[in-house]
């Protein structure tokens, strides 16, 4: 056997879980993956890593994963048999080996998510929804995320106390998709903070009730905390549906 690199393509509900990363006492998509992976490879040593950190209740189509194994299973069988070690609510997409220098956080280029919400009142597929109670102005909805596109600091949309090297990121995309009840908003970047998406959703929402104006939400965008009262939306709209590399190389539905 030999020591191979493998990157894998994750889906998952994240409803009953606890997010991604390992937690002592609380279920989580890392762990359930490398207990299945110990199943599969004689109890092996494993750390997966995962290209975003998701929080507890949010989602992902198009979550990447990277393992070293020592093994000689081949891509496609290794994840059959992960998959059979693992719940319904979590499954590995593809399985593929790659060059030993790929590492699916920090080789990544861009990552894309959406956040949905709903003005009805869904019973089927709430868990991936926030239901909105509120009329929203749909022109500031389109008005505030035009304005997160391109680099800016985002201290002012993160954690208070997230600790990174730096707090600038770089938007490609920042839109909504609109339909007769729902909203999905779209966003890609470089990166991104902690809880940056949620609050960018939740906030733009309350710019869209009336209880902001766009202009306080650039302010917020340009000079950082201090401007408005961010408000978190809800982890269950949230997706994480696509992590690009190098040369086009996108993992994702």
């Amino acid at each position: 056997m030999g020591v191979l690199n493998f990157k894998m393509l994750i889906e998952y509900d994240g409803t009953a879980f606890h997010g991604w990363q390992l937690q002592r006492r609380e279920r989580t998509v890392q762990a359930d993956l490398e207990a299945a992976l110990r199943q599969v490879t004689s109890q092996q040593k494993v750390t997966v890593v995962g290209a975003g950190r998701t929080d507890a209740g949010v989602h992902a189509r198009g979550q990447v994963a990277s393992v070293k194994l020592d093994t000689t299973i081949p891509p496609e069988q290794l994840r059959r048999a992960v998959n059979s070690q693992l719940a319904e609510d979590v499954q590995v997409k593809t399985v593929e080996a790659v060059p030993d220098n790929f590492h699916a956080r920090n080789s990544a280029v861009r990552r894309r998510y959406s956040y949905t919400m709903t003005t009805a009142r869904p019973v089927l597929g709430r868990q991936y929804v926030w239901p909105v109670r509120h009329s929203l102005n749909r022109d500031l909805l389109i008005r505030c995320a035009e304005q997160v596109t391109g680099e800016h600091d985002f201290a002012g949309f993160a954690r208070a106390n997230a600790s990174v090297d730096s707090t600038r990121c770089r938007v490609e995309v920042s839109r909504w998709e609109l339909t007769e009840f729902d909203m999905v908003y779209h966003i890609t970047a470089d990166r991104f903070l902690h809880h940056m998406v949620r609050y960018l959703a939740g906030t733009i929402v309350e710019v869209a009730r009336g209880r902001y104006t766009v202009e306080q939400f650039c302010s917020q965008l340009e000079t950082g905390p201090g401007c408005v009262t961010v408000y978190r939306a809800p982890a269950r709209g949230l997706v994480l549906e696509e992590v690009s590399y190098p040369s086009g190389n996108s993992a994702g539905p």
